[in-house]
């Protein structure tokens, strides 16, 4: 998870890293853009947006997608360019 955190928080150095339920986030401008969470089998991540994870679920098909997160395994090959493109397309949500 310090691997996906870094990759988002080296291309916003804005972001803040907060605990919000007990669990990770990444806040900008006070709207939260990222979070993760971890389990014994899985990372998973969520962009705060359906939609957002609806316009990028045709790039992720090799993940776990669902309504809300997106599931990666933990030995996951951290994905900056996807990780980037979820990150951008909350902060134009939210803005």
């Amino acid at each position: 998870m310090r691997a996906i955190f870094k990759v988002i928080t080296t291309k916003y150095p804005k972001a803040e890293l907060v605990i919000a339920w007990n669990q990770p986030m990444l806040r900008i401008d006070g709207h939260y853009v990222f979070g993760a969470s971890a389990s014994t089998k899985r990372i998973l991540m969520s962009p705060w947006s359906a939609d957002v994870i609806a316009d990028f679920a045709a790039k992720m098909s090799d993940l776990v997608v669902l309504k809300k997160t997106i599931g990666v395994p933990n030995d996951w090959d951290v994905d900056a360019k996807l990780l980037l493109s979820l990150v951008k397309a909350r902060l134009t949500e939210v803005k």
